[in-house]
């Protein structure tokens, strides 16, 4: 038992619990892309025999919301999610203080010159990200999910992005979140051990394509319902 929860304090045991959670978080977030897109589709996109007597962006974005909060095994993956999203955070913290200590302990001067401005400060990015988080959970999920005050959610989403100022909020948060996911994805091959010689090039395009790709799409939304 005593070797097993010391393996649990290991680098490697953190950082593999890293990139796990992120693998999973990353998954929802292709989902949940998937859903808002939902918001800039033109009306025209959506005819009746679709989903019941859905026949417009409104009726599909509320009627797809509706089934998220009410299907149950969804409500599991969410549960799930969350806990994925904690761990990482308290992982993330972990690994930052391990890591600020051991260069604390070392005197030789560190050579950054192969490394990227993003992949040295993943630490910043990540509380920038989780302060767009805690924003974005405020605005939309507490009030529509949890209290329940809220019940037309494409109403709410669009009305909250007809300001400017909470554009500018997400256009930095989204940002930040397609730099740690280029790094993030790239990072977790490495953990888990997927990162053959042979594919180095193709696993660092691919974290590239994708975390570029998803902050791009996402960063699209809120500046479409603006001017929409």
């Amino acid at each position: 038992m005593g070797q097993r929860k010391g393996l649990l304090r290991t680098s490697i045991a953190r950082k593999n619990l890293m990139a796990a959670t992120g693998l999973f978080i990353i998954f929802f977030l292709i989902i949940h892309l998937l859903g808002n897109l939902i918001l800039i589709i033109p009306d025209g996109y959506f005819p009746i025999e679709f989903w019941g007597n859905v026949a417009n962006n409104h009726d599909m974005y509320n009627a797809y919301s509706h089934f998220l909060v009410h299907f149950w095994p969804i409500t599991l993956i969410a549960w799930a999610l969350y806990a994925a999203i904690i761990a990482h955070i308290i992982d993330a913290v972990l690994i930052t203080l391990q890591n600020n200590k051991a260069k604390g302990e070392q005197y030789q001067m560190t050579d950054y010159s192969t490394s990227t401005w993003y992949s040295r400060n993943m630490g910043l990015l990540g509380t920038v990200i989780g302060l767009f988080l805690f924003i974005h959970m405020a605005q939309f999920w507490l009030q529509y999910k949890v209290l329940g005050t809220e019940h037309d959610l494409h109403k709410l989403v669009v009305e909250t992005f007809k300001q400017w100022w909470v554009i500018l909020i997400y256009e930095i948060g989204i940002i930040a979140l397609g730099f740690h996911l280029v790094h993030g994805i790239e990072s977790a091959h490495r953990s888990l051990g997927f990162y053959p010689d042979k594919t180095i090039r193709i696993i660092k395009k691919l974290a590239y394509c994708v975390g570029i790709g998803l902050a791009v799409l996402y960063a699209i939304i809120p500046i479409v319902l603006y001017f929409k």
